[in-house]
């Protein structure tokens, strides 16, 4: 192998490790996926966080959620395609859910 091949190879190898690193660097400035990400995490939070504090509502208050979810099942259904109107209507099903607990309490 001349020196001019050698050379030729190092670069070779460096513009592979270049583009790995541009690639790494581009996956994490992509501020949509990241955002993207983020909401299905927080997302997945929220329905959990929900379905435990429902199993662990008194009877009374789980019947009441029952109501609710049927009642905006249909509204909910529309709603899937439109993020803003079921991030809307979640926040306003996880709100009723802590306000009942809290009447409960009192």
């Amino acid at each position: 192998m001349t020196e001019a091949d050698k050379v030729r190879s190092d670069i070779e190898l460096t513009r592979a490790e270049l583009a790995g690193t541009v690639d790494a660097l581009q996956a994490r400035l992509d501020v949509k996926a990241l955002a993207r990400r983020r909401t299905q995490e927080l997302e997945s939070r929220a329905l959990d966080r929900y379905a435990r504090a429902k199993a662990a509502a008194p009877p009374p208050v789980r019947v009441a959620l029952g109501k609710v979810e049927q009642v905006t099942a249909p509204v909910l259904s529309r709603a899937a395609q439109d993020k803003k109107r079921a991030a809307t209507v979640l926040g306003g099903a996880l709100l009723a859910l802590l306000v009942i607990r809290r009447l409960r309490r009192s």
